[in-house]
């Protein structure tokens, strides 16, 4: 039975770990009380080790975006739905938490899938989703980057056609980027106008079927202009994500 919602100002409460633009303060105060203090506690980031600010996705999406993502640093996933960017999101947010540290997930479409999280072994008890929309979107963005504990922030910002956000809509967050602990994702279908994110395109290569039934489909991502790609495959019956390597990878077992 999904959680009761309540309607509040230009946000949407869900009872759990899900909290409006107006309840992050809140949610915080909560995670320090059941985690301790220093679940949220920031020291200097500069003086951290780069193996402390750098998130890796243990795959070979880490080396088409130089090791990983990076505390104080933004990146972007661009692609069409349905084409694996969530799924890296996941992977991404669950390998911030298994560093020790807590994730922010902003969902202003009211979309967060909690199976879907729990398959790619995201710990739900250590990931606060932020149902923002409109004003709010920024505003609880630029909060949870500053909230000095939180490694990863995603910012899921959906289709615009079906409530969801622009990229540009986040443009007022981007100044609490810089000396945050955390790395900024924003996964999105197109890119934004205002906004310099660097960003990674998801393109689907093709489709898997059998016995004339689509099974799964594979993927790749890199940057705009550049040859190399990681390879994915995903598996429609349950979810799962196969890494395939990179283009170079399997051009040297080619030959």
């Amino acid at each position: 039975m999904w959680p009761e919602q309540v309607e509040t100002n230009d946000s949407r409460t869900v009872k759990g770990s899900d909290v409006a633009a107006n309840g992050l303060a809140s949610a915080i105060a909560r995670i320090e009380g059941r985690f301790g203090v220093h679940a949220l506690a920031r020291g200097d980031t500069s003086e951290r080790h780069r193996s402390e600010l750098v998130i890796a996705t243990k795959s070979s999406l880490d080396r088409v975006i130089g090791g990983g993502l990076v505390a104080g640093e933004p990146i972007a996933f661009i692609g069409p739905p349905s084409v694996g960017k969530l799924q890296l999101a996941l992977r991404a947010t669950a390998s911030a938490q298994a560093q020790g540290g807590m994730a922010a997930w902003i969902d202003p479409t009211a979309s967060f899938d909690p199976l879907a999280a729990q398959r790619a072994n995201v710990d739900l008890e250590r990931l606060v989703v932020v149902r923002a929309r409109g004003a709010g979107l920024a505003l609880a963005t630029a909060a949870a980057l500053r909230s000095e504990g939180f490694r990863l922030v995603v910012v899921d910002v959906g289709d615009p056609a079906f409530g969801g956000a622009n990229v540009d809509d986040i443009a007022p967050a981007l100044s609490a980027v810089r000396g945050s602990p955390a790395a900024l994702l924003v996964v999105a279908g197109e890119r934004g106008r205002r906004v310099a994110i660097p960003t990674f395109v998801f393109e689907r290569v093709a489709w898997e079927r059998r016995f004339d039934r689509t099974v799964g489909w594979s993927f790749a991502v890199g940057r705009a202009h550049t040859s190399d790609r990681a390879l994915f495959c995903v598996t429609s019956l349950d979810g799962a994500l196969a890494d395939l390597g990179t283009r170079a990878d399997l051009a040297t077992v080619a030959g």
